[in-house]
């Protein structure tokens, strides 16, 4: 290991603020890559109204880099916290989704617009941008490095913000940061399991979900040598950005008990992929270290190709194939290797970020707004100050269209608050993810 003189950022601080696991993993990437040149590195995170990750997942993110210090603490806590980095701090990554982005940006426009001295801001995805992808890179775009997956998304960056006549030069392609440390296989295991891996809110309809449990069963018992898997995304008291259904796991769990090799395991992906012998899911980003790994891919494609599945965003991988041909041979891989690689695996992307942000370390930054509006690409400065007059700060924060949205559900939302209070669910649910 180089001396610690010798290294690109011996001396930096560098600092992140995560609310959810997918994104606390990709900023605990990001940090890993910092320390090992030598910055000190600490990982926030900041729990969302009740929604507190849990110790497994928390435990997760740590073991991506466990040099590097975790601090708990609460969303409303961001203002006061990132308030002292301004001059202390050389780096600010946010592991945020698109909301939460919009929000931080506001609030360190207001905290840091008379500090020259602020740390260089940095924003990255935890996944593939399949769905609001233009919509996303948006929010984030007041960020002075924005670190995304392919060529691909950046041309759609490039795009939009030509479009309003601004610079996309803030955007770099590091690929999808949760596959640099993705290495092929150099064995395969002697009895392969199948693993399905389950996302939050896809697919959306119960009779697809229910479709998807009846093939795994018909799976399970057509390969009986071999363990077939389901990876649910959470457990039932655990949290995720986007809200779960959750009944698919328990489907799996009933089932399970007439068909021995159907099980569920909560292991984290990475292990699961090294006994691998096929990665099944409908969209999920495993399926990128799946096909990293060498590990035979499919995505499922018996309910079609569309957008709401996002498993359009596969459609020229090779890897889409109904149940029934997944049946027929599960084992042998069909992806793409060079889709892989305009779709996420850089295998230079550590350093293209490194270099990426040693370039903006030592450029002057530009100044954050100083009239409490965002940054261009969120609209004119007309519309902003138009938004803001009738209809407050969180028309900016929450862009805009979704702020009706939660009018129109603040009253579920208060039910659902005062269930969890009278019958005590709520601290209940607070005590069992600690453990």
């Amino acid at each position: 290991m180089a001396p610690a003189a010798d290294k690109r950022l011996s001396g930096r601080k560098v600092a992140a603020v995560a609310c959810f696991d997918s994104f606390g993993k990709v900023a605990m990437t990001l940090l890993a890559a910092c320390r090992r040149e030598g910055a000190e590195t600490t990982l926030h995170l900041l729990q969302v109204s009740n929604r507190a990750l849990s110790r497994r997942q928390r435990l997760e993110i740590s073991r991506t880099d466990r040099r590097t210090t975790i601090k708990k603490g609460a969303w409303g806590d961001f203002r006061s916290l990132t308030a002292a980095m301004a001059g202390d701090t050389d780096v600010l990554i946010l592991g945020l989704d698109g909301q939460r982005s919009r929000d931080a940006l506001l609030m360190l426009a207001k905290e840091w617009s008379h500090n020259k001295d602020r740390p260089v801001l940095v924003s990255a995805y935890p996944g593939i941008l399949f769905r609001f992808a233009l919509e996303g890179m948006l929010d984030r775009s007041g960020a002075d490095l924005l670190c995304l997956n392919s060529e691909q998304d950046v041309s759609t960056y490039r795009l939009g913000r030509q479009a309003l006549g601004l610079s996309s030069d803030n955007a770099v392609m590091t690929g999808l940061p949760l596959l640099w440390n993705a290495e092929p296989r150099r064995s395969d295991p002697d009895k392969p399991s199948i693993v399905f891996f389950e996302q939050p809110s896809i697919p959306a309809h119960p009779l697809q979900r229910r479709y998807i449990c009846k093939q795994l069963k018909e799976l399970a018992e057509a390969w009986p040598d071999h363990p077939v898997i389901f990876k649910p995304r959470t457990s039932s008291i655990e949290s995720t950005l986007h809200r779960r259904h959750g009944e698919m796991a328990s489907v799996i769990e009933r089932m399970s008990e007439t068909v021995p090799n159907l099980q569920l395991s909560f292991k984290p992906a990475t292990r699961l992929l090294r006994q691998c012998g096929c990665a099944i899911t409908v969209s999920s980003t495993a399926a990128l270290e799946a096909m990293a790994m060498g590990v035979s891919t499919r995505i499922v494609g018996d309910l079609g190709v569309t957008e709401s599945l996002g498993n359009h965003f596969f459609a020229e991988s090779g890897a889409i194939a109904t149940f029934a041909a997944i049946a027929a041979d599960p084992f042998t891989p069909a992806h793409k290797d060079d889709w892989l690689h305009r779709h996420g695996l850089q295998p230079h992307g550590r350093e293209t970020f490194l270099t990426s942000l040693l370039e903006r370390l030592h450029r002057e930054r530009s100044a954050l707004p100083a009239d409490g509006l965002g940054p261009g690409s969120w609209g004119s400065r007309q519309w902003q100050t138009y938004a803001i007059r009738h209809g407050g700060r969180r028309m900016l924060s929450s862009g805009g269209a979704r702020s009706s949205q939660r009018k129109r559900h603040r009253t579920r939302s208060l039910l659902r608050r005062l269930r969890d209070g009278l019958v005590g669910f709520g601290w209940l649910s607070r005590w069992l993810r600690e453990r």
